[in-house]
């Protein structure tokens, strides 16, 4: 109705201006005006008006009852323009002609995005996989050159060419992980794992950066075996990633240890990772989940790149279990993962 108005205001004007007309010309003629006649008049112009604008209600009923279905579809898509084969008008015709070409216009686009999404997955992948082999070639001579001089100041040397390759190491596999997590789905495994034993693993995959930094791990526990469905490949990488962090913000040199405790409750399993290092300020807690967000801690440590507690927050949301941080300054942080289901997936 609020689209015919216009009609509407012009079928009133045009029937006022004829009962004007007709009332002069009887007049003029010098006859009775007939009051019947006029409101049989009005009565007819409004029943044609009203069965003019019935009949166009019926005709474009089910466009617009389709249209209006459309507007309620949560994801909406060209895709829903094909369900238009019959347009009622020259209008609709002339706009599903340029929803189509949109569509046309659009889809070529997504799939040339695609492909080029594509190629750069691919060239990423390639690069990593390829890097991978001079850093553990980079290692193996650190090694040899290590049982081969004795010199102090070559030591030195070759310690910082260690450290600055186990830099490179961590930064290839953000950069691997970060690029898997767009095929997540496609590389996933579930699987029942037995999570001390996961920590454990991480625990000696670190061991030289506990022995280096003088950190001591200890792991907490009254239970004997703690099974959980996970990916054990995604979830060791974030365990991993906590446990660097815990490690490069700790106290250096100080004999503190960071503390693995391993817990079972109704409500599910728990494993919580709290350091004593330097903490985290109240207003970067809430944000340290964000990508490329390295805070006032980041701006110290130089080498942060924002993007691992990120990665951790993406697997352990994708594999269906929860992970929160609390944090003191100057006292330490504890990351705590939460296994609320016996499935991988509990959403």
């Amino acid at each position: 109705m609020r689209d015919r108005l216009y009609f509407i205001f012009y079928t009133v004007l045009l029937v006022s201006l004829l009962i004007i007309a007709y009332t002069l010309a009887v007049l003029e003629a010098g006859n009775h005006l007939s009051v019947s006649n006029i409101i049989y008049l009005i009565i007819l112009a409004l029943f044609m008006m009203l069965l003019f604008l019935a009949g166009d209600y019926i005709r474009h009923f089910r466009f617009l009852n389709q249209l209006a279905r459309m507007k309620q579809e949560p994801s909406l898509s060209f895709e829903y323009v094909e369900a238009f084969r019959d347009p009622l008008s020259n209008e609709q015709t002339l706009w599903m002609d340029l929803f189509q070409q949109m569509n046309q216009v659009t889809i070529g686009q997504l799939q040339e995005q695609i492909k080029q999404k594509e190629q750069y997955e691919l060239l990423i992948h390639q690069w990593v996989h390829q890097m991978k082999t001079p850093v553990s070639v980079i290692s193996l001579l650190v090694q040899e050159g290590n049982r081969a001089f004795s010199d102090e100041t070559m030591k030195e040397y070759l310690k910082g060419i260690e450290e600055e390759n186990d830099r490179f190491r961590r930064g290839l596999e953000i950069i691997l992980h970060g690029a898997r997590l767009q095929r997540f789905s496609e590389d996933v495994k579930s699987e029942r794992v037995d999570l001390i034993n996961l920590v454990k693993q991480v625990i000696n995959q670190e061991k030289k950066q506990f022995i280096k930094r003088f950190i001591y791990p200890r792991l907490e526990t009254e239970l004997e075996n703690v099974f959980v469905n996970t990916d054990r490949k995604w979830f060791h990488f974030a365990i991993s990633q906590v446990v660097f962090n815990a490690l490069k913000y700790s106290k250096q040199e100080k004999h503190d240890s960071i503390t693995f405790s391993i817990v079972e409750k109704e409500s599910g399993i728990f494993l919580r990772i709290t350091d004593q290092g330097i903490g985290i300020v109240p207003h970067d807690v809430k944000r340290v989940f964000d990508p490329f967000f390295t805070g006032e801690n980041g701006r110290v440590q130089q080498e942060s790149t924002g993007m691992g507690l990120y990665l951790v927050k993406e697997i352990v949301n994708r594999l269906g279990h929860g992970v929160t941080i609390r944090s003191i300054v100057s006292e330490g942080t504890t990351v705590e993962f939460f296994f609320k289901s016996n499935t991988l997936h509990d959403r």
